[in-house]
């Protein structure tokens, strides 16, 4: 397993985390975070309720996160952290995207 690898998963860890302390699941729906890799970036899936959306964007060579802009692009303003470093993301993260 790659270093990214490794760090999406913590990545995937926090997202999933930040659900489960805001949500009760009484009708057992699951929240899940899937991965779709691109050439440059791997995109980041947030699926509930039947649904599936853009939670954000890594750069692969760098592992920068980037908010998403739409389905296919993310929004290349500025950097909202690392996935290397989750002390650089974790005040911008909540399971539905980063700030």
């Amino acid at each position: 397993m790659s270093d990214l690898a490794t760090a999406l998963i913590g990545f995937k860890d926090n997202i999933v985390r930040d659900y489960e302390s805001r949500f009760e699941n009484p009708n057992g729906e699951r929240f899940g975070i899937e991965f779709e890799e691109g050439s440059k970036y791997v995109k980041v899936v947030s699926v509930s309720w039947g649904s599936r959306s853009v939670h954000s964007f890594v750069e692969k060579a760098t592992g920068n996160i980037w908010k998403a802009a739409s389905w296919k692009s993310p929004a290349r303003n500025f950097v909202r952290g690392n996935v290397f470093d989750s002390a650089s993301y974790t005040n911008r993260l909540s399971w539905t995207g980063v700030v």
